[in-house]
């Protein structure tokens, strides 16, 4: 949710903002899919019903091997998202060559379960650069 909100409503006021939402945000929908289907699936479902080609999907996983996060991101590309992964410990699926693997994987090879978490912190200040704009972090 930090993610999106750094994306929605940038503390740094020479950055534009950029629609984005998480997935997570709303527990009843989460609850309701879990419950009802599998919890494997919360993120998949919800991407197939709003995603749009050309969207892109952010996956944080700590050790990459997330059944949600993982089944999200494939299901995004099916629907010709693009997808990137955060993942720490040895990167789990998100490393390998495979049905699940994101567009882009980024893995910080660490067992400290915050590690994925800080990478995407940084994900707000990577779009900006990419579009041509100054680093600031």
């Amino acid at each position: 949710m930090h993610v999106a909100v750094e994306f929605v409503h940038p503390i740094i006021e020479k950055r534009r903002a950029f629609p984005a939402y998480s997935l997570t945000s709303d527990m009843a929908l989460v609850t309701a899919i879990g419950n009802d289907s599998d919890f494997s699936q919360i993120f998949a479902e919800q991407l197939r019903l709003q995603g749009r080609p050309g969207d892109v999907v952010l996956g944080i996983s700590t050790s990459g091997m997330s059944a949600n996060i993982n089944y999200g991101l494939e299901a995004a590309r099916q629907l010709g998202m693009l997808t990137v992964g955060f993942a720490g410990k040895d990167g789990g699926r998100h490393k390998r060559r495979g049905r699940v693997l994101p567009d882009r994987a980024v893995v910080q090879y660490s067992s400290h379960p915050g590690s994925a978490h800080d990478l995407a912190a940084c994900a707000w200040d990577m779009v900006h650069v990419l579009l041509g704009e100054e680093d600031i972090i």
